[in-house]
């Protein structure tokens, strides 16, 4: 392999690296890297299917991510995310997402769970191969009468063949209307940091 060859694919590691935490976390959307303890109380055995297409800068991502909701507090979700750069070896992403949530925030005003996260990836050209595990503990708070939830996050990532290394997030939410909510949200996963905020109308 080249160098030219070696630098591509390290940038490739690095482009998969990034855009897997937001390619990822379907189910918590609109958030990247934030993880909600939010009980929705009527998915009971429900399958959702979301889809999602994302650019940053010369980058980009598209996701497909199907979940099962065994009940109000237990689900599971598996996302598959291409990602691609002009110049840079693409790269597929596979993730398997389960969350249990220990209480619910409709009775208790607050939620706290567990999210266990096991990714691989594949560069073009290449095999799988196990990329990260991550386990991460979010809490949500309900802050007011009209649906506003703070989200905290923190947890421990551990990328294959690198150190784990500590993440965290907060992140809030406000409605706005029926069906439109105001967000915003900032964190850190290993050395990147992020901020982010806007509307989302579903």
């Amino acid at each position: 392999m080249g160098k030219a060859e070696a630098l591509k694919r390290g940038a490739a590691v690095a482009l998969a690296a990034l855009l897997a935490a937001g390619a990822a976390h379907a189910a918590d959307r609109p958030f990247l890297l934030t993880s909600n303890a939010a009980a929705e109380e009527d998915d009971d055995n429900v399958w959702s299917l979301e889809t999602a297409w994302q650019r940053v800068g010369r980058r980009n991502a598209w996701s497909v991510a199907p979940e099962y909701a065994y009940s109000p507090t237990t689900s599971a979700q598996f996302e598959l995310a291409r990602i691609r750069e002009r110049g840079v070896v693409g790269a597929t992403v596979a993730e398997l997402e389960g969350k249990h949530l220990l209480n619910r925030i409709g009775r208790d005003g607050w939620g706290v769970g567990v999210v266990a996260i096991v990714e691989a990836q594949r560069l073009d050209g290449d095999r799988w191969r196990g990329d990260s595990v991550a386990l991460r503990v979010p809490f949500s708070w309900q802050i007011s009468a009209t649906g506003a939830l703070l989200h905290a996050n923190g947890g421990i990532v551990k990328p294959r063949g690198e150190r784990r290394e500590w993440e965290w997030s907060a992140a809030l939410e406000v409605p706005l209307a029926a069906r439109l909510v105001a967000f915003a949200e900032t964190g850190r996963s290993a050395d990147e940091k992020l901020i982010h905020a806007g509307a989302r109308w579903w």
